[in-house]
């Protein structure tokens, strides 16, 4: 059973692999609404205009884009993991 890991600054939980691998798997509707979401990022990303003007602005926000977009691929490949994990864990132990 998870529980609040006290010793840290932030909100931490404490959880067995288990649960963890459990937590990690996203239903196929969030996997397509992230997906959605990635599709939206790179859009915005792929029409930024470089400014000579203001080079640093175009710089900030497309580091902004990357990070969201690299965020969120980051859960999509950590929930696919988690089921192969998963699959792995059955299949062995079967």
């Amino acid at each position: 059973m998870s529980y609040p890991n006290l010793s840290s600054s932030f909100i931490s939980y404490t959880l067995t692999e288990e649960e963890t691998l459990f937590g990690s798997i996203l239903a196929t509707g969030q996997k397509q609404c992230i997906q959605n979401q990635i599709s939206n990022l790179a859009e915005q990303r792929i029409s930024l205009r470089y400014l000579p003007d203001a080079p640093m602005t175009f710089v900030q926000q497309d580091a902004e884009l990357q990070g969201q977009i690299i965020a969120l691929r980051y859960l999509i490949t950590l929930s696919d993991n988690a089921e192969a994990s998963l699959l792995d864990l059955s299949n062995s132990s079967s």
